[in-house]
């Protein structure tokens, strides 16, 4: 029975480890890219760009429109009407001798409609945009406003790729430091241990025992700060690859295998900086085109546009609406061309062409304010890098020196010629060599994140 249920704790055990999900650096990040929701909305965006422009594409082309109209007249609506008929004809009859001559009343007066109480109207037409100067910078400006929009996503592409590298490197500084912390606690028990025989054969004080259990204590407690710091950073990664909260994954990238992939002779500090590579260079470039063509469009707007129509048009008034015996449907059909010239706006249009102007100069200062920042991320960035890979090996060569020290100390302690004062400041200094090391690797990963983002390399 007990055979059984070690079984299934051993089996339940496995399916959740292998339920975790295991992202390397790449993974995470491309995980980020697919499944952010920037990335999303930079997605739908685009989308929505692509249905502007087929949408201002269809200003230019042919409309067609058909309509059924039907009206019933509750009051037909009549005029007077002079009754000339009556003396037209007595004149006739008068000339033909056909009645005598006498002296005709005063012409009546009568009601008369033109119109029927049933109306029913068919029509169709179609009217197609000659000219419009307009159409053509605005269906320029879409098309560049969706490149702008493409721009846009590397510019989310890019800050992901920072945001999740950066979480992703945290993780794997404070697991380093949590197995250096591990191993010092391994080797404090070890000595602990030692140090309390050496006490009971009284070659030792009670005072050396505490300290080294003190130490032990303290590095207990930092292994435990150590878990908590690793779970918020697998949180803040989970955060910034838009992973579920809490679900599980685990990182799989080597520290030290990483920091050796990182050459820095390769860098040359104050050379050419290529401004096209950053998606943000780009964006300004686009906004300032989209300005031009906002300016051109809205100069365009001076001119003349032309309009082509055709109606076609049958219409069917009765008395009675559907009495075949009432006269049937009435044709018409128009063509025609419509022209219209501005004339006189008020100063509107000269007043909008003086805002974008006013837009583009802003646009070129905005322009320039990103150059310098380019120039000094870059050039910080070069500069941090290197700094940071110097700080990296003087720290190796510290923490090898204070491991050498501790263990001479160490040696002298048992010995019985070195004093467990002498041990405690080597083992602080050991620790702190360790902290520096560990801190070291971790500014040079975050100096080689932002130096990639600020040359936008992958």
């Amino acid at each position: 029975m007990n055979k059984i249920l070690l079984l299934l704790l051993i089996t339940t055990g496995l399916f959740q480890l292998s339920a975790q999900d295991q992202f390397s650096l790449e993974q995470a990040v491309g995980y980020g890219l697919s499944h952010h929701s920037n990335m999303k909305m930079n997605d739908l965006d685009y989308l929505s760009a692509e249905q502007t422009i087929r949408g201002f594409k269809s200003t230019g082309m042919p409309k067609v429109n058909g309509g059924i109209d039907y009206s019933y007249y509750l009051a037909v609506p009549t005029q007077p009407v002079v009754d000339f008929i009556s003396p037209s004809i007595y004149n006739v009859l008068f000339q033909e001798n056909v009645i005598p001559e006498r002296a005709l009343a005063a012409p009546e007066t009568f009601k008369f409609s033109f119109v029927q109480p049933n109306v029913l109207t068919a029509n169709i037409g179609a009217s197609i945009q000659l000219f419009d100067g307009t159409y053509i910078y605005g269906l320029k400006a879409a098309k560049l406003y969706k490149e702008l929009i493409k721009k846009e996503r590397i510019q989310s592409e890019q800050m992901i790729t920072s945001k999740v590298t950066k979480a992703y490197m945290s993780i794997l500084i404070a697991e380093k430091n949590k197995e250096v912390i591990s191993q010092n606690i391994k080797v404090l028990e070890k000595s602990l241990s030692d140090i309390k025989i050496v006490y009971q054969n009284g070659f030792a004080e009670s005072l050396d025992v505490d300290r080294m259990q003190l130490s032990l204590e303290t590095l207990q407690t930092q292994i435990e700060n150590l878990d908590q710091m690793i779970q918020l950073s697998y949180n803040l990664l989970k955060f910034q690859m838009n992973y579920p909260i809490d679900l599980n994954i685990v990182v799989t990238d080597n520290l030290d295998s990483m920091v050796k992939q990182i050459k820095v002779d390769e860098i040359t500090i104050d050379g050419p900086i290529d401004m096209s590579r950053r998606a943000e260079f780009g964006v300004i470039e686009a906004s300032q085109q989209l300005n031009e063509l906002d300016f051109k469009r809205t100069k365009a707007g001076f001119l003349p546009s032309a309009n082509a129509f055709v109606n076609f048009q049958e219409s069917l008034q009765r008395n009675y609406l559907f009495d075949n015996n009432e006269i049937g449907w009435l044709p018409t059909a128009v063509a025609g061309i419509s022209i219209k010239a501005p004339i006189y706006d008020g100063g509107m249009k000269k007043a909008q062409m003086e805002n974008i102007k006013l837009k583009m100069n802003k646009t070129d200062l905005q322009k320039q304010d990103l150059e310098r920042l380019i120039t000094l991320q870059v050039r910080n960035s070069q500069r941090s890098i290197i700094n940071a890979k110097n700080i990296v090996d003087n720290s190796k060569k510290n923490l090898k020196l204070s491991q050498r020290i501790y263990d001479k100390t160490k040696i002298k302690f048992k010995e019985g010629i070195g004093s467990s004062i002498e041990v405690t400041q080597a083992e602080a200094d050991l620790y702190q060599a360790q902290g520096n090391y560990i801190n070291a690797l971790y500014d040079l990963l975050i100096a080689k994140t932002d130096y990639n983002l600020a040359l936008a390399k992958k």
